[in-house]
């Protein structure tokens, strides 16, 4: 695990052990086109573009996320996921944490994918 500006880097590796031990608070920054083709189960979707920080907290803590909880982040491979960390990390206490190599390294490890229907 590495640390980046007010955020933590995490293997998939550490992600689906993290995952296996429970319920995990996981956003996914890439656009619906990508989010319907294939996320992470139990990801919540919210655009990078479309980002409005006080919004997604606000709908987070209605899932019961809280300050001492850890924020999950991905994308495809991870760039936009680390803007979008770098946003959140300004507005909460919370620990952001960015999956590295994102989507398309869980699906390489054998992670839940699932897949929206047309």
């Amino acid at each position: 695990m590495s640390l980046q500006a007010g955020f933590k880097l995490i293997s998939v590796s550490e992600f689906a052990r993290r995952l296996q031990a429970g319920p995990v608070h996981l956003v996914d920054v890439r656009n619906p086109p990508e989010f319907a083709g294939g996320h992470v189960e139990g990801a919540v979707l919210c655009p990078l573009g479309e980002l409005n920080v006080p919004r997604l907290l606000t709908d987070l803590e209605a899932r019961g996320f809280g300050a001492d909880d850890t924020l999950y982040l991905i994308c495809q491979a991870g760039m936009r996921a680390r803007q979008a960390a770098e946003y959140l990390a300004r507005a909460t206490d919370a620990e952001i944490v960015v999956v590295e190599g994102g989507t398309q390294a869980c699906a390489a490890a054998g992670l839940p994918i699932c897949r929206v229907a047309a």
